[in-house]
């Protein structure tokens, strides 16, 4: 017997980057989607908790229930969320890496990566945003990013996925803030003869940034 397409509910699950917040007891209370309305969190089945009154970029595996505004979380991720910083470190690390895919979402520039390590080695790879310029371009700012990445002498036998999400708001101008400002990210990466290089590939036109919109 066939089955008719209103025999089977699916619930709206999604997989996504986002911002939750705890109250006062480190339960997590809500959820902001980086495209839609915050979302009142019904029952989170990890039974997270973080600091109190706080709130954390996480990848997120949840249903939306749209009638009443709140969520279900069924899984919850790490994601790194480096503050970028002056490049006057005299330890810079650029160990290379692949990038998955790469967009702006709610006041961040989110990344996948794709990191070669050796899963019995137990070495923790470091991730950090370096600041390499910020101008004035006509009407808009521009900003120079590249990755730091720092190996820690890992073997590269496995392939991992890292999660980045880069707050930006520290790039608002508070006088106009709805300004245009233009996100350059560079990072390092092995050529086709295993050589590692600079890739400027997300510079040429960048990513624009515009507060409040993206």
């Amino acid at each position: 017997t066939a089955c008719g397409d209103d025999d089977y509910y699916y619930p709206s699950v999604k997989l996504e980057f986002v911002t939750v917040k705890a109250g006062a007891d480190g339960l997590i209370q809500s959820l902001l989607p980086d495209k839609g309305e915050l979302l009142t969190v019904a029952k989170d089945r990890t039974g997270s908790t973080i600091s109190p009154n706080s709130a954390r970029r996480v990848i997120s595996n949840y249903e939306v229930n749209p009638e009443d505004a709140t969520a279900v979380i069924y899984s919850l991720q790490s994601v790194v969320t480096p503050e970028p910083k002056g490049a006057d470190d005299p330890a810079l690390k650029y160990d290379p890496v692949d990038v998955t895919s790469i967009w702006l979402g709610r006041d961040y520039l989110n990344m996948i990566l794709n990191v070669k390590i050796n899963i019995n080695s137990g070495k923790q790879h470091v991730f950090g945003m370096i600041e390499e310029s910020v101008e004035a371009e006509g009407d808009e700012t521009v900003v120079t990013l590249s990755l730091f990445h720092d190996a820690n002498g890992d073997e590269e036998n496995y392939n991992r996925r890292a999660y980045i999400s880069v707050p930006l708001t520290k790039y608002v101008d508070e006088e106009n803030p709805h300004q245009t400002i233009r996100i350059k990210f560079k990072y390092h990466t092995t050529d086709k003869s295993g050589e590692v290089v600079e890739s400027s590939k997300y510079c040429d036109p960048g990513f624009e940034y515009v507060p409040g919109v993206n």
